[in-house]
């Protein structure tokens, strides 16, 4: 076997193989006989089969795949083994494998990911800014109001046309440009005014209950349907029924259905959970700055295979998550105002802040001790147990579990560093109006409305 090894690019190696015809041979006769054991050869028992003639009664193409799999398998962690590579752990090779045949030599290729090199620049006697949110009890009011809106219902008001923030119950068909004309039933449907495209409400507004109208409206330039933009849409619209909607007023009765004793408890209570909200938030915001600034001070070198890796995930969560809700990945790119090109551009170079950053924080907490070991992971399920937050089956079930064990101590090393980084830093409060976005946080899959 012959190897040779190059890096063309940052701890990313090129590992091409050589074997020799001999062990490409030896490896074909092995895979013939594996299939010689369950292949029904006319004639013979068995595993018995001359492999010449086993040969017409078996798939090549399977034997090939085969034989690359045990070959691959069987050179490629000697190669690696052979060259001292420091292959990071957790990482599959990528494999350029082209078509192999027997008897003749075979090259291939392993792209492997090298362990990453780290070093640290300045991570302790930095200052940044916490931002801090004073509650006021504007908020207070606002955050009711939100919490009203779950009791919303709507009253049928008959006294009177439509006006600005009903709900409609109408009849509907729409004819779209270059469409043709739909000559069902008009559909049964609820409107909100205020959610739909421009000059639609105002068609509406003034119509009386089992009045009819009908109006054409261009689709807007920003439509979350790329090919209905610029279309023009004609709507017939006969108004069934007219809605208000109506909130709980705000008394005892209203604070005791969502768990508290009366209105002023509530008012306390709730300036209390914004408040605690917006101090956890002002202490992510300045954690995420201290490492950024620690990132920016360090050296971190790492495979590209990781980023591909981060980003692969990423798009694999946000797909689930877009088919969970119904919408389509062009409908998203369209509510963020991004290209497909522009967003997956953003989000390499977001894997890669995130994969800098998961390595600066690895090295500080070896270089600070921060990791935790076996006994500590069994105090701190204890300490769970004792406060409640898992049951006596979870306890039993956790502790014996691996997955669930690593876990916590990731966990655990979290908070040490959390610690470590605001005890060794410098974290000055500013009051602000409004506190920013998470700076490192990735976009929110945004509610993309449908409606005429």
């Amino acid at each position: 076997m012959q190897v040779k090894v190059e890096q063309a690019t940052p701890r990313t190696a090129t590992v091409e193989i050589t074997v020799d015809e001999e062990q490409v041979s030896r490896t074909f006769e092995n895979v013939y006989k594996e299939f010689n054991r369950y292949v029904n050869v006319p004639g013979f028992r068995p595993g018995k089969a001359p492999l010449a003639l086993l040969e017409r009664y078996v798939d090549p193409e399977r034997v090939r795949r085969r034989v690359l799999e045990k070959l691959i398998a069987e050179t490629g962690s000697k190669a690696l083994e052979q060259e001292s590579l420091e292959v990071m752990s957790g990482y599959n090779p990528e494999i350029d494998a082209p078509d192999i045949e027997n008897k003749k030599p075979y090259t291939y290729k392993l792209i492997v990911p090298l362990e990453p090199e780290v070093t640290l620049g300045a991570y302790t006697g930095l200052t940044v800014e916490k931002p801090k949110r004073v509650v006021t009890d504007e908020l207070v009011e606002q955050e009711i109001e939100r919490r009203r809106k779950p009791y919303e219902r709507l009253e049928r008001v008959t006294d009177r046309g439509v006006e600005p923030g009903d709900v409609l119950s109408v009849e509907m068909r729409v004819q779209e440009e270059g469409e043709e004309e739909d000559k069902g039933p008009a559909r049964r449907r609820l409107i909100f005014l205020g959610n739909n495209i421009p000059g639609f409400d105002e068609a509406l507004l003034g119509m009386q209950i089992g009045e009819e109208r009908t109006f054409t409206l261009p689709y807007p330039d920003d439509y979350p349907e790329e090919a209905k933009r610029g279309k023009q849409a004609t709507y017939t619209v006969k108004l069934i029924g007219i809605n208000v909607r109506k909130l709980p007023e705000v008394n005892d009765a209203f604070a005791k259905e969502l768990g508290y004793e009366n209105v002023e408890t509530m008012r306390q209570r709730i300036r209390e959970e914004l408040q605690d909200y917006f101090e956890r938030l002002g202490n992510e915001l300045a954690e995420q700055r201290l490492i950024a600034e620690i990132v920016k001070n360090s050296t971190v070198n790492f495979s590209e295979i990781l980023v591909k890796e981060e980003m692969e995930s990423r798009l694999e969560s946000l797909a689930r998550e877009l088919q969970r809700r119904n919408l389509s990945y062009e409908q998203y790119l369209a509510a963020i105002g991004k290209t497909a090109e522009e967003h997956q551009r953003a989000l390499a170079e977001q894997s890669a802040y995130r994969i800098a950053a998961f390595l600066v924080l690895r090295a500080i907490a070896t270089q600070e001790g921060l990791q935790v070991d076996q006994e500590e992971i069994d105090a701190a399920f204890d300490d769970m147990l004792e406060k409640g937050q898992i049951t006596e089956e979870q306890y039993g079930e956790f502790r014996q579990n691996p997955r669930k064990r690593l876990e916590l101590a990731d966990a655990l090393v979290r908070q040490r560093l959390h610690d470590f980084l605001f005890a060794n830093n410098t974290v000055q409060e500013v009051e602000v109006s409004d506190l920013p976005e998470e700076e490192s946080s990735e976009e929110e899959i945004a509610t993309v409305e449908g409606g005429e």
